[in-house]
């Protein structure tokens, strides 16, 4: 029996939210991208056949690092990352000072704090160090997990502590990178077309 196929249309829009959402990581803009990757996203072709786009296949077509924090029944909670942000991201002095004290190993490769995310993952609901990891400001991390005042901001993506204005720089940032990804979406024939142009546009 032959097996439905996805055509380009229908993979594009499928993997729409995903593409959008990691096209930061992609770009370099943003260290890394956690999102909920569903097992099988499920529509229908051309023919009007049922098809599901599976969770390996989908890792393969966007073409990025990436870990499994959490894998469940219909789901797993993926960690995307462009290597080369996130390594420096980790090594900032104050990043890495902070992490140490987390317990995180010291000095060590990207490869060994991913993996230590990993087990942290595995051991409790979502550990909050992640937010370092995808691009929030260490003082709005460390803030939320002191319980320290909040400070308010219209809208905000994430809780700020302290002074809000790179957080809020950041914000503006990641909501501007996806917005263009969405209209680079809209105008792409296709996934591999998508890619393309967004990687076309890497941040220097």
């Amino acid at each position: 029996m032959e097996i439905p196929t996805i055509d380009k249309r229908h993979r594009k829009e499928l993997l729409g939210f995903l593409l959008v959402k990691t096209a930061a990581v992609r770009q370099g803009v943003k260290p890394a991208e956690l999102l909920r990757v569903r097992h099988c996203y499920a529509g229908v072709n051309a023919e009007g056949l049922r098809v599901c786009l599976y969770r390996d296949d989908i890792y393969t077509i966007l073409g990025l690092d990436y870990v499994e924090l959490k894998v469940e029944t219909e789901s797993s909670l993926v960690l995307f990352y462009n290597p080369h942000v996130l390594a420096s991201t980790l090594a900032e002095p104050r990043n890495a000072r902070w992490l140490a004290r987390m317990g995180y190993p010291a000095d060590a490769s990207l490869h060994a704090m991913l993996a230590h995310l990993a087990r942290r993952a595995g051991a409790c609901e979502l550990p909050h160090e992640v937010g370092i990891f995808i691009g929030y400001p260490l003082k709005d991390v460390a803030g939320f997990l002191a319980r320290l005042p909040a400070t308010p901001v219209h809208r905000g993506v994430w809780r700020v502590y302290g002074g809000a204005e790179e957080s809020l720089r950041r914000m503006r940032l990641y909501a501007a990178t996806e917005a263009n990804a969405r209209k680079v979406l809209e105008q792409s024939r296709g996934v591999d077309d998508f890619i393309n142009a967004i990687s076309a546009k890497k941040a220097s």
